[in-house]
């Protein structure tokens, strides 16, 4: 299929590097015992990120567009069936079983969640940021001993070290209020049951920067040891004629707090809005159906892909940039993707 959204096209053989080396470290990087029970494992749960019976909902012939497909980066695939769509391999699958049972059951995902399925969803998230956080340690140290690309790489994987260490903790948080079945510790910003199936499928933590009226909730710039970035918690879980929207967090993360008074003064309209717009900004780890390929072109959808902390371009700035100024994209100005309008047709 040609894509002709996709702005970036590497040449076959940048492909089959970048690809050998994304196998590689990958391999590498699996640790030797599951990260929940500790046991040893020889093979690791094909664990997925955003359900599996979700993503079935929304593609065509068993495959999926990925979110690169979107920002333009065709290093990997932009299309991959459901089996390959947003895994990982760090836990057993016996863990996979025991830890994730609730909210992977889509009838039960029909009614207002409780604690513990809110935080099955918030250890999954956790799961999954510390599995991308060490392939991609293991991929600048590759870099490093053969390119040497990076100036001061002792600065750099301290700073990941520091977000190992982080995740590791909110990992134990969240299993422990599974295991011991620990009561009203979330705060729901938002859940819906949209009458209608979204092509859009999405699960992730996100350390957001800003609230709705734009004061600041994380500052992702700070690095400092004693810094912890406060996650939110974003789904859409699109079903057979319908789809569950959810926003939540930790009440320990208090920096939220703000947000939900926000939000409760606006409309389900504009919750929606400003949901698709974190969405687009702020993650990564969404799934798209090809029913909305003609939608992808849009250059606002694109560019908010595309933005990095308010800058451009993955946050590669020009000089045309630097001297002509960037407004980033605002709610208003892209395709709600969660909006009726764009709802898949039985």
């Amino acid at each position: 299929m040609d894509f002709d959204f996709l702005n970036n096209s590497y040449p076959i053989e940048i492909k089959k590097k970048y690809n050998r080396l994304l196998r590689k470290v990958q391999t590498e990087s699996k640790p030797e015992y599951c990260i929940l029970c500790g046991s040893r494992a020889t093979s690791f749960c094909n664990s997925h990120s955003v359900p599996r019976l979700v993503l079935k909902k929304i593609a065509n012939e068993g495959v999926l567009l990925q979110s690169n497909s979107l920002f333009g980066l065709d290093l990997v695939d932009v299309e991959k069936g459901v089996n390959n769509s947003g895994t990982f391999h760090i836990i057993c699958k016996e863990c996979d079983n025991k830890f994730f049972r609730d909210y992977e059951d889509l009838d039960k995902l029909k009614s207002t969640p409780d604690d513990i399925m809110l935080a099955e969803i918030a250890l999954k998230d956790a799961l999954l940021q510390y599995s991308k956080r060490i392939i991609e340690i293991k991929a600048y140290q590759e870099l490093q001993q053969k390119q040497s690309m990076f100036e001061n790489p002792e600065a750099l994987f301290q700073i990941q070290e520091l977000d190992i260490r982080d995740y590791k903790e909110e990992i134990q948080f969240y299993k422990n209020i599974i295991e011991k079945k620990i009561n009203n510790g979330f705060q729901i910003l938002y859940w819906n049951k949209l009458p209608y199936k979204t092509p859009i499928a999405v699960q992730s933590a996100i350390a957001l920067p800003k609230d709705y009226d734009g004061y600041s909730v994380n500052d992702n710039f700070d690095m400092s040891e004693d810094t912890r970035m406060e996650d939110m918690h974003i789904c859409v879980f699109p079903m057979d004629s319908e789809t569950i929207v959810l926003a939540f967090y930790h009440k320990r993360d208090t920096k939220y707090r703000k947000l939900r008074h926000q939000l409760n003064s606006i409309s389900d309209k504009k919750k929606i809005e400003y949901l698709n717009w974190v969405i687009i900004k702020y993650t990564e780890n969404y799934y798209l159906s090809k029913t909305i390929l003609n939608v992808l072109n849009n250059e606002k959808l694109q560019e908010l892909s595309k933005d990095n902390n308010d800058f451009p371009n993955m946050g590669f700035v020009s000089l045309d940039t630097i001297i002509e100024g960037y407004d980033p994209i605002c709610k208003e100005e892209i395709p709600i993707l969660l909006d009726e309008k764009y709802a898949i047709k039985e």
